[in-house]
């Protein structure tokens, strides 16, 4: 697959995170969380701190598409080394009673990931 293509969908992807997390902070944290009004009002933070962070790669990724292939491949392989412990944590807060979260809600990371790791193997420019 060509890594300028994987760099755009995953950022542009990233970037609707970022805009996304921001808008529906409050019922999305409604929707996956089993808590108490404080620790909501703490999630509800939480995610608007990580608004900027999806922001960031996101613009990163758009902005380095036209990268050749073996620095596109890098950036490929950061991806990938950070889903690593990233679906760790996923196990983990889909196991918890605290969560209404399951696989299905973090089937996008699947996608992104899997089509990091396809352009990766088989890159073409």
């Amino acid at each position: 697959m060509k890594t300028k293509l994987t760099l755009t969908i995953i950022g542009v992807i990233q970037l609707l995170q970022s805009v996304l997390y921001a808008a529906f902070a409050k019922p999305s944290i409604e929707m996956m969380f089993n808590v108490g009004e404080e620790a909501a009002e703490l999630a509800i933070m939480f995610q608007y701190a990580l608004t900027p962070a999806f922001l960031m790669i996101g613009l990163m990724l758009i902005f380095s598409r036209n990268l050749g292939v073996e620095d596109a491949k890098k950036l490929l392989l950061a991806i990938i080394i950070a889903y690593i412990p990233l679906f760790g944590a996923f196990y983990f807060m889909a196991s918890s009673p605290l969560t209404n979260m399951g696989l299905p809600d973090f089937a996008i990371d699947f996608v992104m990931f899997g089509l990091a790791i396809i352009t990766y193997l088989k890159p073409k420019a």
